[in-house]
């Protein structure tokens, strides 16, 4: 990958590519370790601090990660759900107990249905408090874009809340005249650029300023946010990821209509203004985020070597050089193609009445008639058809990166390395042993990593991501570590790593370290049971990518099923060179 030359001053990513031998034939498929290195320049003073990766990698997106996201402290959770506390001092029968009344009142209080139209929707009562949380699942991510236009599904994300048709607008027939006025000049100015004609260019910046003027003076975007929050809705947001974007908010019982109306004006009838102001925002997000951060450029660099060419090389957030062409021409083509109805799951927890939740789906949404795509007999399986079918570690695609490849850029920053194996995606049946490697290996203080690394001072940091960039496709188990202070050497940094990963493969895991990982995984599910807005989330991503929200229940009996064997056996498969 080429590096601009102010970036070559402060940044060094080395990476090393394995190439060994072709594990399976099918197709000429290879599969290559990746290995990437973040070298500082001796003389420069380096932060000790924890690398703040969470600001470059996208890990709360994954369907296991919204399983584990409403686990907190012990102490706070002890007292806050009894069965927890039950499981976490070892009273198993006691646990087992309250943890199977916790799952069978869940699906006692569970419905789904779907309207004519493919949307999905799934309500789960909870009359404790009057308020409700709703989570909306799209199908839709940054792999969906195509090569030329990435991040566009990030800028629809944006403009998602700048309001409808009805909400945002001072005066909505005056304003679309002038969003197409803008349209024009923006195309007009993108080709003059493209043929480089100066003169014209500025003329037609001069023109798409003034255009930009006259739009905003019939814009009130903030009304969309300002209404949610004087009727007591919190939490208002949303997030991209390489396979989904997510809408969620919480709500005072009351207003549910006021959030169908809306949602079903933001998906059925979109607007897209202030389109090219908030492409000004997320370049600025872009560049706090990557360009400005040696992390950023980093983790970039490492997807674009693990994954040439494909749709999970490229950033979530978009190339500058993409985003300069996106126009609302581009969004709206985007958005059309994929925001169906088929494509959104809709998830409602909380003080409601699954029987009314219908009849207001069906009246805000049921008109939403744009057509889903199809099937035909050359279309691939679905994803939910796929659910635990075949362990899928065939299913790789067959662009790999060549062997060899360095990349260096010296770094004032602290040394990092990052190594990512080659695995499937999440509906193999290999999945809950992938996930509990993932923990041996990083979940926590009784992890390996953190007994033997970073306890003895021999790193500062390390861990490991089950699933990386996403785990709809086929992807990454992902290490990274940064060395102590004082240490610069990462080759150094990758034997360590690289000796635990062995010993996992030579001498497997002992029955004592699968125990809290099953602890762990049942004490989650029960800590989400508090928690509607984490129920929402749940719910909805497991009925959009499993096929049914009961395989949450599934999943989490498959790694409490999950042996010595199982483990040694995928840890055999995944952690060896040509992988």
């Amino acid at each position: 990958m080429p590096v601009p030359g102010s970036l070559e001053r402060s940044f060094s990513v080395a990476y090393t590519i394995h190439k060994g031998r072709q594990r399976h034939q099918r197709e000429s498929r290879r599969k290559s370790s990746i290995q990437c290195q973040l070298n500082p320049q001796p003389e420069q003073q380096r932060s000790v601090s924890p690398i703040p990766l969470k600001e470059c990698l996208d890990l709360t997106t994954t369907r296991r990660a919204a399983l584990a996201a409403p686990l907190v402290a012990t102490a706070v959770a002890t007292v806050a759900n009894p069965a927890r506390a039950l499981i976490q001092t070892g009273l198993e029968r006691d646990s087992t107990r309250q943890s199977q009344n916790a799952v069978d009142r869940l699906q006692s209080r569970v419905s789904t249905f779907q309207l004519g139209n493919g949307m999905k929707w799934i309500v789960l009562e909870r009359h404790n408090a009057p308020i409700v949380a709703c989570h909306t699942y799209a199908d839709v991510g940054a792999a969906d874009e195509s090569t030329g236009m990435t991040g566009i599904a990030h800028l629809l994300e944006h403009l998602a809340f700048k309001g409808t048709r009805l909400i945002g607008s001072r005066d909505f027939e005056r304003e679309s005249e002038a969003l197409d006025q803008l349209d024009e000049i923006f195309y007009a100015l993108r080709d003059a650029k493209v043929a480089k004609n100066s003169k014209l260019v500025a003329k037609l910046v001069e023109e798409f300023t003034r255009a930009q003027e006259q739009a905003a003076k019939f814009s009130a975007a903030s009304q969309y946010g300002s209404l949610i929050e004087r009727q007591g809705g919190v939490g208002l947001n949303a997030q991209t990821s390489q396979d989904s974007t997510e809408y969620f908010v919480s709500l005072p019982a009351n207003k549910l209509e006021l959030w169908m109306a809306l949602e079903s004006g933001r998906f059925m009838a979109p607007v897209f203004r202030d389109l090219y102001a908030e492409k000004e925002v997320v370049k600025e997000e872009r560049r706090l985020r990557v360009e400005n951060s040696p992390y950023g450029r980093f983790t970039e660099a490492f997807t674009e070597a693990a994954f040439p060419g494909q749709a999970y090389g490229r950033p979530i957030i978009g190339y500058p050089s993409d985003f300069e062409k996106i126009g609302r021409r581009e969004v709206t083509d985007f958005f059309t193609k994929n925001y169906t109805p088929c494509k959104l799951t809709c998830a409602v927890v909380g003080d409601v009445n699954p029987v009314e939740v219908e009849k207001l789906a069906t009246r805000f949404f049921g008109s939403w008639k744009t057509p889903c795509a199809s099937p035909t007999s050359s279309s691939p399986r679905s994803y939910s058809e796929l659910w635990r079918s075949q362990d899928g570690w065939d299913d790789f695609a067959a662009s790999k990166p060549p062997p060899g490849e360095i990349l260096r850029m010296p770094s004032p920053a602290q040394p990092l390395y990052m190594e990512g194996y080659y695995r499937p995606a999440s509906w193999s049946s290999d999945d809950p042993v992938l996930s509990v490697i993932s923990d041996v290996l990083a979940g926590g203080r009784v992890s390996r990593l953190y007994k033997r690394l970073i306890a003895p001072s021999r790193v500062l940091s390390a861990e490991c991501l089950s699933s990386f960039p996403g785990d709809k496709f086929p992807c990454l188990m992902m290490l990274y570590a940064s060395p102590t202070p004082g240490s610069s050497s990462t080759e150094k940094l990758a034997g360590l790593v690289h000796d635990q990963l062995q010993d996992l493969v030579r001498q497997g895991v002992e029955e004592g370290e699968l125990v809290p990982i099953r602890k762990s995984t049942r004490a989650s599910l029960l800590e989400a049971l508090g928690s509607n807005s984490s129920m929402a989330r749940i719910l909805s991503t497991y009925e959009a990518t499993a096929g049914s929200w009961n395989r949450v229940l599934e999943e989490t009996r498959e790694i409490e099923s999950v042996t010595r064997d199982d483990v040694v056996r995928v840890a055999s498969k995944l952690f060896t060179p040509s992988n």
